[in-house]
């Protein structure tokens, strides 16, 4: 497996501290200073979340076609999966015996397309599969890559994480890794616990709304947001390194 940026291999400093315990917490999401955010703050949200590529002989990605702005285009596919991408590339080597996946962060590859001034490239997730079937069970009509997120009741304030005496909105796209937040939390609040609701959304909606939104409320939510790449993939990076 190719690495284009080995950056992604860098601790993870939330996920360390969140599985170690040192995380708990729960509250409301407090406001900030209205703000919209920028490139750099998404891209900087982005870079701690591991994608997979899968390049030609010639270095260009694989591509499917989809449908934007009515017109059918050629995009890069992403594979939020290690394994998923690992299946398919026996398939592209058929046509290319080249052909590798390249493990990237998404912070790296959304500034080099979706961002990109020059020739802005949409890009298509794919999921992970049991975790899109685990969001099915939570919404479903869901489509998309699914996020996890909890909240005190239906309408009521998100779960949070604090670190340094800041407070997080995790979002994780792992439904097994949110539980394992979820258990501790029941361990110190058991009574708040109860009324915990699991609910998910779309990493492109999150993307979207982070690029566009003009809501100073929902930005002051947006700047909180961490996101939390799957254990799983996680140990599979690791899997894949010359020991």
């Amino acid at each position: 497996m190719r690495q284009l940026f080995p950056s992604i291999l860098r601790p993870l400093p939330l996920l360390t501290a969140l599985v170690g315990g040192s995380l708990l917490g729960g509250g409301l999401v407090m406001p900030l200073p209205a703000q919209a955010l920028g490139e750099e703050a998404i891209v900087n949200k982005l870079e701690q979340v591991p994608v997979f590529i899968i390049l030609n002989s010639d270095g260009q990605p694989l591509t499917a076609a989809a449908e934007v702005n009515d017109q059918e285009v050629k995009v890069p596919v992403v594979f939020i999966d290690g394994e998923a991408a690992d299946e398919f590339l026996n398939r592209a080597r058929e046509e290319d015996p080249s052909a590798e996946v390249a493990l990237v962060d998404l912070g790296t590859l959304y500034q080099e397309t979706v961002l990109n001034s020059e020739a802005q490239v949409p890009l298509l997730y794919l999921p992970i599969g049991d975790e899109l079937d685990a969001a099915l069970q939570v919404q479903p009509n869901f489509q998309g890559v699914p996020l996890f997120i909890a909240r005190q009741g239906a309408d009521g304030p998100y779960l949070t994480i604090n670190q340094d005496g800041q407070a997080s909105l995790p979002m994780f796209f792992s439904r097994n890794d949110l539980q394992t937040l979820l258990n501790r939390y029941q361990e110190s609040n058991a009574e708040a616990a109860s009324d915990i609701v699991v609910q998910v959304l779309s990493l492109e909606w999150l993307l979207s709304t982070m690029a566009n939104s003009d809501d100073p409320a929902l930005d002051a939510q947006l700047e909180q947001v961490r996101l939390f790449p799957s254990t799983e993939v996680l140990n599979f990076i690791r899997s894949q390194q010359p020991e």
